[in-house]
Protein backbone atom coordinates (compact mmCIF):
# COMPACT_ATOMS: atom_id res chain seq x y z
CA UNK A 1 0.00 0.00 0.00
CA UNK A 2 1.12 3.36 -0.94
CA UNK A 3 0.94 6.33 1.41
CA UNK A 4 0.70 9.63 -0.08
CA UNK A 5 2.73 12.11 1.84
CA UNK A 6 0.85 15.26 1.35
CA UNK A 7 3.42 17.07 3.82
CA UNK A 8 2.46 20.62 4.49
CA UNK A 9 4.51 23.66 4.37
CA UNK A 10 3.63 25.99 7.99
CA UNK A 11 4.75 29.69 7.87
CA UNK A 12 7.94 30.83 8.90
CA UNK A 13 8.56 31.29 12.47
CA UNK A 14 10.47 34.22 14.79
CA UNK A 15 12.93 31.31 15.67
CA UNK A 16 13.11 27.01 15.68
CA UNK A 17 14.09 25.00 19.24
CA UNK A 18 15.71 21.57 17.15
CA UNK A 19 15.49 18.85 19.45
CA UNK A 20 15.88 14.78 18.76
CA UNK A 21 12.65 13.74 17.92
CA UNK A 22 10.84 16.98 17.23
CA UNK A 23 11.48 20.76 17.23
CA UNK A 24 9.81 23.47 18.44
CA UNK A 25 8.63 26.47 16.31
CA UNK A 26 7.71 30.14 18.04
CA UNK A 27 4.99 32.61 16.51
CA UNK A 28 4.61 36.04 17.52
CA UNK A 29 0.52 35.54 17.59
CA UNK A 30 -1.81 32.81 18.95
CA UNK A 31 -3.61 33.03 15.17
CA UNK A 32 -0.40 32.11 13.88
CA UNK A 33 0.04 29.39 16.41
CA UNK A 34 -3.18 27.64 16.25
CA UNK A 35 -2.57 28.20 12.08
CA UNK A 36 0.82 26.59 12.23
CA UNK A 37 -0.37 23.46 15.09
CA UNK A 38 -3.43 22.54 12.47
CA UNK A 39 -0.47 21.71 10.07
CA UNK A 40 1.94 19.99 12.49
CA UNK A 41 -0.72 17.96 13.81
CA UNK A 42 -1.39 17.11 9.78
CA UNK A 43 2.56 16.42 9.47
CA UNK A 44 2.30 14.32 12.16
CA UNK A 45 -0.73 11.59 11.17
CA UNK A 46 1.80 11.54 7.92
CA UNK A 47 5.19 10.62 9.94
CA UNK A 48 2.86 8.65 12.67
CA UNK A 49 1.37 6.38 9.67
CA UNK A 50 5.03 5.65 8.63
CA UNK A 51 6.24 4.33 12.09
CA UNK A 52 7.91 7.93 13.92
CA UNK A 53 7.92 8.18 17.46
CA UNK A 54 7.88 11.03 18.76
CA UNK A 55 8.62 10.24 22.36
CA UNK A 56 6.53 12.01 25.00
CA UNK A 57 6.05 15.25 22.90
CA UNK A 58 3.34 16.05 20.60
CA UNK A 59 3.21 17.73 17.47
CA UNK A 60 0.31 20.17 17.39
CA UNK A 61 0.41 21.33 20.85
CA UNK A 62 0.83 24.80 21.61
CA UNK A 63 2.16 26.49 24.88
CA UNK A 64 2.61 30.23 25.33
CA UNK A 65 5.79 31.35 26.39
CA UNK A 66 7.17 34.11 29.20
CA UNK A 67 8.66 36.35 26.71
CA UNK A 68 4.85 36.56 24.97
CA UNK A 69 5.44 33.93 22.09
CA UNK A 70 3.34 31.17 21.36
CA UNK A 71 6.00 27.59 20.99
CA UNK A 72 4.03 24.75 18.67
CA UNK A 73 5.61 21.43 18.97
CA UNK A 74 6.15 20.03 15.23
CA UNK A 75 7.41 16.57 13.66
Amino acid sequence: MKTKLDYKTLSTPLRTRFGCKVNWRYYGTLKEAEEAAVLARHNALIDERLGYDFGFCTPGEIRKMDDGTFEVCVS
